[in-house]
């Protein structure tokens, strides 16, 4: 796949998950693609929110979201539970929802098929001015974890990674299950990276300048959540997670020609902004999380809605550098129009608070989907929003071309220090359309190919699973 070379105002960006997470960190979008695709996928992306992972968001795309390559963000993997309180007995077994396993314009698999597991492959190319050109890529299995069991949505593991031929490396190896007839749902997940990216400062004037200095953040994460049904459809559960990095300035690119025509005042004002946190952290956090499901599928949703709270708590008597707190909500509604239709809505909001919040954990505009159109990052501050719509549409066709859709989206979203100093001034609108292609034949999982006009520019993001 060749992309041309973008325009100073524009980024492409590739990955999803995903699949995945929640904000964005180096290992969180390097392994949120490796996440974000592995689970579904998976869980780290959506999951984990490291430093290693922001550098891949800042560069192109969450989330993996992944995207594993998200969570998640987050696509993470959910799906509706059925049957009566959790802790007093088990949900009466019910057949899977013939649109998890057949999916629009697909029949179900017979009963004996549905029993069997199916592989994932994902290579997806990346082009991007921030992070070079290379390839993401993950392998992941998705599977019935107990084959007696017809609630439970499908588990899932794998393993994800990232090369670009600016030095960027990274892997991920990932895991989310679901147990007990969708009783308990664990994910974990580990990654390694070395991710060279930009960053463009905090607030909403810095991104509007585009004034950037090239980083490099190298270390390792791990992430895990549990959670488990208290009543029909609502989870309640914690996740942790450690991050071990070392965030530096990139002198190779700092000394090159389109660094060095940039007015220097500029580039010195974000560098003086991140100053203090060039050096080796270690962060660590534990916190509650809260999520209401009644969607008919973790992979193609058609009706239903998700709602989800979570903080991580990071702090010192935890082994943190820093004590602070990150906060995120968020709701997505899906309305089945017709057979091959979807309309899909979702809002969020995130806040970090706390005397010392590093770069990478304050909320990131244009992660995790969260609005395409924006390269990641490029808008960050403390208090953030984003709000969008999308038109869902997998073709009325039998054969191979029933496995394709379109589909068309929009939203508004802004950043800023505070929600009460956010105007209309500063709000950041978005919009765009995407292809789709059905990869497996039981699991309605697709391979996504979105373009995103902003502000500022447009993005082209390439990834698996739905944005959200």
């Amino acid at each position: 796949m060749h992309l041309d070379p973008p325009d100073r105002g524009s980024r492409i960006r590739v990955g999803r998950p995903d699949i995945c997470s929640d904000h964005l960190s180096v290992i969180n979008h390097t392994i949120t693609c490796a996440a974000k695709f592995t689970v579904g996928l998976v869980v780290v992306f959506v999951l984990s929110s490291s430093p290693l992972v922001i550098a891949a968001a800042w560069g192109q795309d969450q989330s993996v979201q992944a995207t594993p390559l998200a969570p998640a963000a987050d696509a993470q993997e959910s799906s509706q539970a059925s049957g009566g309180a959790a802790d007093a007995q088990s949900p009466e077994p019910q057949a899977t929802d013939p649109k998890e396993t057949g999916g629009p314009g697909q029949p179900p698999d017979a009963k004996s098929s549905e029993k069997k597991g199916e592989w994932l492959l994902a290579p997806i190319p990346v082009s991007s001015p921030a992070i070079g050109s290379g390839l993401e890529w993950a392998v992941a299995r998705l599977f019935p974890f107990n084959k007696k069991d017809e609630v439970s949505p499908a588990s899932a593991v794998g393993v994800a990674g990232i090369f670009t031929n600016n030095g960027s490396r990274g892997i991920a190896i990932g895991s989310r299950l679901y147990l007990k007839e969708d009783r308990f749902r664990i994910a974990a997940a580990i990654a390694n990276a070395s991710i060279n990216f930009d960053v463009y400062g905090i607030g909403e004037a810095a991104g509007r300048q585009g004034f950037y200095i090239p980083l490099n953040v190298k270390g390792g994460v791990g992430i895990g959540e549990f959670l488990f049904r208290v009543r029909k459809s609502i989870y309640l559960g914690a996740r942790g997670q450690y991050r071990n990095a070392t965030l530096a300035l990139n002198q190779d690119r700092l000394d090159s020609s389109d660094i060095t025509s940039e007015p220097p005042d500029n580039v010195a004002s974000v560098v003086e902004q991140i100053r203090d946190q060039l050096l080796h952290q270690t962060t660590v956090s534990l916190g509650p999380r809260f999520q209401w499901d009644t969607r008919d599928s973790v992979f193609y949703p058609r009706h239903g809605f998700l709602a989800e709270a979570a903080s991580d708590l990071f702090s010192t008597g935890l082994g943190s550098k820093w004590s602070y707190q990150y906060y995120k909500v968020a709701f997505n509604k899906y309305n089945t129009l017709s057979e091959h239709q979807v309309l899909a809505f979702r809002g969020m909001a995130c806040a970090a608070a706390g005397d010392r919040v590093p770069i990478y954990d304050l909320c990131l505009f244009g992660t995790a989907n969260d609005l395409r159109g924006y390269t990641g990052g490029r808008y960050q501050d403390r208090r953030m929003f984003a709000t969008q719509a999308e038109y869902r549409l997998m073709f009325p066709l039998r054969g191979f071309l029933g496995r394709f859709g379109i589909v068309a989206f929009a939203g508004v979203g802004a950043i800023g220090d505070k929600f009460t100093n956010i105007g209309v001034s500063d709000l950041l609108p978005a919009g765009g359309a995407g292809l789709r292609f059905r990869l497996l034949k039981k699991y309605p999982v697709n391979f996504r190919v979105d373009y995103g006009l902003g502000n500022d520019g447009h993005t082209l993001s390439i990834g698996v699973l739905e944005a959200f």
